[in-house]
């Protein structure tokens, strides 16, 4: 079948949207927060980086779009997730995203996206972590967010030195918008395999969230938790 210059402007246009639908992702609710005014935020020069599997595992579960997009609840964004403004696209000035990124300026971006769920992380956990933990706490944190991440059962844990109930606790925040969506959960299998150290590179250096899923998160550890609206709604 041919397509008309215009029919392949829509086919274009909706790879982001269907991106967006997919049951991979919500919206991370760091950065709302950031876009409802100024968290502390550290300087950048005193917050550790993330190792790099945890970077892998938020970059794959964000997924990737060099083209501004609206996600399911109309929020315009682009690259891994990087949210330009909790409008529609339609409705808002791109500036310098209407031309689109480049994966290597999608990277950079999302460098400044993470400063303040490591921050959060750093700030918060009075015990010690690994790399991997402070990685996967990391990426959780960008997900649901610093304030539902200050108030969680989970901090509290890890705070009192249970590192291993704490671990545990990941595998409740695994709902949104009233739903189970299963690239929550496989994220937070993620999560937890990293903390624990039982995450690797494949053979190929590459990240495989298959092996994630073999790991087996399946304990019942409490009533699921949706990350848009915390532990508090429980």
């Amino acid at each position: 079948m041919r397509l008309t210059w215009v029919t392949a402007v829509f086919v274009l246009l909706g790879l982001g949207a269907a991106h967006a639908q997919t049951p991979e992702r919500v919206a991370s609710r760091l950065l709302i927060e950031q876009m409802g005014g100024p968290l502390g935020i550290a300087e950048e020069a005193s917050v550790p980086p993330m190792a790099p599997l945890a970077i892998d595992i938020l970059k794959h579960f964000e997924g990737w779009v060099p083209n501004a997009y609206n996600d399911p609840v109309g929020y315009c964004t682009i690259g891994y997730g990087h949210l330009i403004a909790l409008n529609r696209c339609e409705q808002i000035q791109l500036g310098s995203f209407a031309a689109g990124l480049s994966e290597a300026d999608g990277a950079l971006l999302l460098e400044g996206d993470t400063l303040g769920a490591r921050a959060a992380v750093q700030e918060l956990v009075i015990v010690a972590l690994t790399d991997e933990q402070f990685g996967a706490l990391s990426d959780f944190v960008y997900n649901v967010g610093r304030r539902n991440f200050e108030r969680s059962t989970l901090l509290e844990l890890l705070n009192m030195g249970e590192y291993a109930l704490a671990a545990a606790e990941l595998r409740r925040w695994v709902r949104a918008r009233g739903r189970i969506l299963p690239g929550l959960v496989t994220r937070r299998a993620c999560e937890e395999s990293l903390f624990d150290g039982r995450l690797t590179y494949d053979i190929y250096g590459r990240f495989d969230r298959a092996a994630c899923v073999s790991l087996g998160i399946a304990d019942d550890v409490g009533p699921l938790i949706d990350v848009e609206l915390g532990e508090d709604a429980n």
